[in-house]
């Protein structure tokens, strides 16, 4: 027989990955200020995804027009976890292992370097490297009950915990390297038809209780919260949802209406005596 009737034989038997895509997406967005300035802002990102022969995913973004024009990423996941390389989250694997709440950070940025999550079983780890630091997590739950650990070479801090549910109520207990001891708190929620009531207690003395009722359309939510230093807030916030239109108003006297326009949203807001236009078309 032919070689290379043998060869194309052989090369139409074995498994081949399907021809990837590139998927382009983004956004223009016009914000205008009343008797004020008129401003513009655009995204655009590129991104594909193909499942290999072997079964691996292999998922690639790169953005190209926006402020994240440096967070291009690429992974490849399968049975041994995911593996991303390029923007990734700058606390990931360590917020990964705080199950008790303990990191204080509300916000996270984007840095370039390689992360892994992966779990076996009950156990999951992660662990990422990037110029800002080294980062180590391990995760271990079993019927409602999670145990965690990380550590962070930047400022050599590390957090520990556990947190536990049971029907309605959950606790967790947890110390951070700034933490002069252990801090453990109790939550318990409720839902009754169509109020949901939620309360916090915490051995550091900060406390909070929120109560949200939803009816036909009509959403309330009123919260009150103690923090570690004592300090009081009250929130109380109004939402209502009619098709594509919501309006929500709340408190500190910010009023606002959107309307969902299929791939285009119209959003108007007055905060502070300051009225805004937004008109966003995403593709």
């Amino acid at each position: 027989m032919n070689k290379s009737i043998i060869a194309l034989a052989i090369a139409a038997a074995l498994p081949v990955a399907a021809q990837a895509d590139a998927t382009l997406s983004g956004s223009v967005s016009v914000e205008v200020i009343a008797g004020g300035a008129t401003s513009t802002a655009a995204a655009l990102a590129i991104s594909s995804t193909e499942v290999l022969a072997n079964g691996m995913t292999a998922t690639a973004t790169f953005d190209v027009l926006g402020a994240d024009t440096a967070n291009g990423s690429a992974s490849l996941a399968g049975d041994f976890g995911t593996l991303t390389a390029g923007g990734i989250d700058d606390d990931g694997a360590y917020e990964a292992g705080d199950v008790a709440g303990r990191f204080s950070a509300t916000t996270t940025g984007t840095v370039q370097g390689v992360h892994y999550a992966g779990s076996v079983a009950d156990f999951s780890v992660a662990v990422q490297t990037s110029s800002a630091s080294t980062q180590m997590s391990a995760t271990y739950d079993l019927n409602g009950l999670s145990l965690g650990y990380a550590t962070n070479t930047a400022g050599s801090v590390s957090v520990a915990g556990a947190s536990y549910s049971f029907g309605d109520l959950s606790v967790t207990v947890g110390k951070a390297s700034g933490d002069a001891q252990a801090v453990g708190s109790a939550t318990y929620a409720l839902t009754v038809d169509a109020i949901a009531l939620s309360a916090t207690a915490s051995s550091d003395s900060s406390n909070s209780i929120s109560a949200t009722y939803t009816l036909d359309g009509i959403t309330l939510v009123a919260e009150a919260a103690r923090t570690v230093a004592g300090d009081n807030s009250n929130s109380l916030t109004a939402t209502y949802t009619s098709g594509n239109l919501t309006l929500s108003a709340d408190d500190s006297n910010t009023v606002s209406a959107s309307l969902d326009l299929g791939n285009a949203d119209l959003s108007v807001e007055r905060d502070d005596g300051t009225t805004t236009m937004t008109y966003t078309v995403s593709f």
